[in-house]
């Protein structure tokens, strides 16, 4: 279980458990356990709606009980919130996974190393699009 805080201040659960996962899917279109396979991760770093979406189906319940619209859920992620909604999903979807599989995709979610000065390596980390499948 993770939580984020929103733009207004308040903060949201996140529990990644199936009935989230089919939560997401119906709010989003998109089925969460695809981070094992597929361009979701990308996705997920690029596609803020996409984020907001996924965040509404997962946190739904906690909507549902503070009585927030779709809409004022949406509203209040803007700016660092939809970041700190991404990772707090990213972070307890790979905990939902069991082992092995949860630490190959801690590795592949794991953010880029900073590069110290002279790092003329030119590595980066593989991004999860090029991950090979678990």
């Amino acid at each position: 279980m993770k939580t984020f805080t929103d733009a207004a201040g308040r903060s949201w659960t996140v529990t990644i458990n199936t009935n989230a996962i089919k939560r997401a899917k119906d709010t989003a279109g998109v089925y969460l356990v695809d981070i094992v396979n597929g361009d979701l991760y990308a996705r997920l770093l690029l596609d803020p709606v996409l984020v907001c979406d996924v965040a509404y189906g997962v946190c739904k319940p906690e909507a549902d009980a503070r009585k927030f619209t779709r809409e004022d859920f949406n509203a209040a992620l803007v700016g660092d919130a939809i970041k700190a909604a991404r990772d707090a999903i990213l972070e307890d979807l790979v905990d939902f996974f069991p082992n092995p599989v949860r630490d190959r995709l801690k590795e592949a979610t794991k953010p880029p190393a900073p590069s110290g000065p002279g790092d003329s390596s030119g590595t980066s980390p593989a991004s999860a699009a090029s991950t090979p499948a678990i």
